[in-house]
């Protein structure tokens, strides 16, 4: 089954000395690395071009993703990610417009999202409430992930 693979999931992939605690998810990212079933939103590839620290390593960033499906944030993923938004926004949670996107994007294409990003954690807590019309029901996380910290 595939997975939209989170920015925070192939940080850990990329760095040479992963953060403590998050070795489960750079195993589930690179599986599905391998297996073929790694999907990535263009705001992560946008994420990822941002944090490189030069041109070598954007060059880098861009030839490791060269065979990873790229989905591209459209009118429907932006509506879903605005809707999202709002919703968690009734709920008392704000979450970065980054992160809506990316979240959006797994829901439309109903698939988990593998992230070790804390901001997940609130998204997991609106799409436990959620109604039979709310814009979270249905998301879920990839079991590797981790949310906490």
């Amino acid at each position: 089954m595939a997975s939209l693979v989170d920015t925070s999931a192939l940080v850990v992939l990329l760095r040479r000395r992963p953060p403590p605690g998050t070795a489960e998810v750079g195993a589930a990212a690179a599986g599905e690395l391998r297996a073929q079933s790694a999907i990535v939103s263009a705001v992560t590839v946008a994420e990822l071009v941002i944090g490189a620290r030069d041109a070598r390593a954007e060059a880098t960033i861009l030839d490791f993703l060269g065979h990873v499906p790229v989905v591209a944030a459209d009118r429907e993923v932006a509506g879903l990610a605005g809707r999202m938004g709002r919703g968690a926004r009734a709920a008392g949670a704000t979450l970065p417009l980054p992160d809506l996107l990316i979240a959006a994007t797994a829901q439309w294409l109903g698939v988990p999202l593998l992230t070790c990003d804390s901001d997940f954690a609130r998204a997991v807590m609106l799409a436990e409430r959620a109604g039979p019309t709310d814009p979270w029901r249905g998301f879920e996380l990839h079991p590797a992930s981790r949310t906490g910290a």
